[in-house]
């Protein structure tokens, strides 16, 4: 079984970013004979999109988990759904910044993950704070989520796939930082191991946890 993993290249000025390297730091792992194989995305509205298309015809992964980082969030939390919006913030590494723009015209409101993100989460909450989200926000992550679960249901409806944010990585902040939420890498690496083979050996998604609830 392949696993394909994406993180994202740093952005908004900064020159970490967690996503990429917990992608990186999982690349490769193998458990039952599920294997993780890694890439890293441009922070781009349109390219990600294009690159992870990419990757499905190169990988044929049977489960896909995208990662992105979500500052001032405490918890890891995988994604619900993606809507069909861009209204970005801020511009993209390619200077991109959308207000208010479908990201397909022809596409659905929005996109439902079809991860199992609640057993992801229990399986996470036994080593770090994690929770359901139903907001992937309107910037690059939930615009490759929706292009992410656009190409599966056009080409590749077997395929399970969804996205997961995570929060600021302790080893990234600043001294004087140290506000904000973080968590270290090496507890949101096993964390999301746990979560990814969880996702592999399981298809349905019965547990029910609530949004904001932390284990």
């Amino acid at each position: 079984m392949k696993i394909l993993l994406t993180g994202f290249e740093p952005f908004g000025g900064e020159t970490t970013n967690p996503a990429q390297q917990l992608a990186l730091a999982l690349d490769g792992e193998t458990h039952n004979g599920a294997q993780i194989v890694s890439a890293i995305l441009p922070v781009a509205r349109f390219t990600a999109i294009d690159q992870m298309r990419d990757l499905l015809d190169m990988h044929d992964p049977q489960l896909v988990v995208a990662l992105g980082l979500a500052a001032g969030r405490a918890d890891i939390t995988p994604e619900k759904v993606a809507i069909n919006f861009d209204d970005f913030r801020i511009a993209d590494n390619q200077g991109h910044q959308p207000k208010g723009e479908p990201i397909d015209a022809d596409g659905p409101a929005a996109y439902f993950s079809s991860l199992p993100i609640n057993l992801m989460v229990k399986e996470m909450g036994h080593l770090v704070p994690a929770s359901v989200s139903f907001s992937a926000g309107t910037f690059v992550c939930n615009h490759l989520m929706y292009g992410l679960m656009h190409a599966c249901a056009q080409h590749r409806p077997n395929v399970r796939a969804g996205f997961v944010h995570v929060p600021q990585a302790t080893e990234n902040l600043a001294q004087d930082d140290h506000e904000m939420p973080h968590l270290p890498l090496a507890q949101m690496t096993e964390a999301l191991e746990r979560a990814i083979w969880a996702a592999a050996a399981h298809t349905g998604d019965d547990i029910q946890v609530q949004a904001g609830d932390t284990h």
